[in-house]
């Protein structure tokens, strides 16, 4: 007897559960079996203001990069170029040699005649000592020239170009002189 309380008890619990299914089962057959409507459109999710500015900020660190770098390459082009630049005294030296080849030059075509060859040359290298040391030797004579330690080798040119440039004849070659011309200012420091 205890065992068919127990039944009819159980069998009332299971019957309870089943009518409650058997009360769903006919909505949820409904959804389970009804025909899918049309498709349906999402929107799209709003991107986040986050990533143009991200993008702004990775441009701009780009920008700075390039404009760095070409910044600082350029410092270190102009440093090197400065370094290489020939002193205050070889650009001298370079000018006042053109010089005397633009003499040699012009007696070797024969626009310019030996004796004022020489006159010029002598000119040429009393402005080269004036450029050089500051001290005017334009008018200065031979001794004064070679009485400075630092204007000797000048002087000697200078008292050796004498002959050919004020004697009517002379048989100095310019080619000679415009040579040692050369050597005193390629020694000069």
């Amino acid at each position: 007897m205890v065992r068919t309380e127990v039944m009819a008890v159980g069998d009332l619990a299971v019957r309870t559960e089943l009518a409650a299914v058997r009360e769903v089962l006919p909505a949820a057959r409904e959804v389970l079996l009804a025909q899918p409507q049309g498709p349906t459109i999402i929107d799209p999710p709003q991107y986040s203001i986050a990533w143009p500015i991200l993008a702004l900020l990775c441009l701009l660190v780009i920008f700075a990069l390039v404009f760095a770098t070409l910044r600082i390459t350029r410092r270190i082009e102009e440093r090197a170029a400065y370094r290489r630049r020939p002193a205050e005294t070889e650009t001298l030296k370079a000018e006042f040699l053109r010089a005397v080849n633009d003499i040699a030059d012009r007696h070797e075509a024969g626009e310019l005649e030996a004796r004022a060859g020489h006159h010029e040359l002598t000119g040429v290298m009393r402005r080269f000592v004036r450029r050089t040391t500051g001290h005017d030797v334009t008018s200065q004579d031979v001794h004064t020239l070679l009485a400075d330690p630092r204007t000797h080798d000048v002087g000697r040119l200078i008292g050796d170009l004498y002959e050919p440039d004020f004697a009517p004849s002379s048989d100095r070659e310019l080619k000679e002189s415009v040579r040692r011309a050369r050597g005193v200012i390629r020694a000069w420091s």
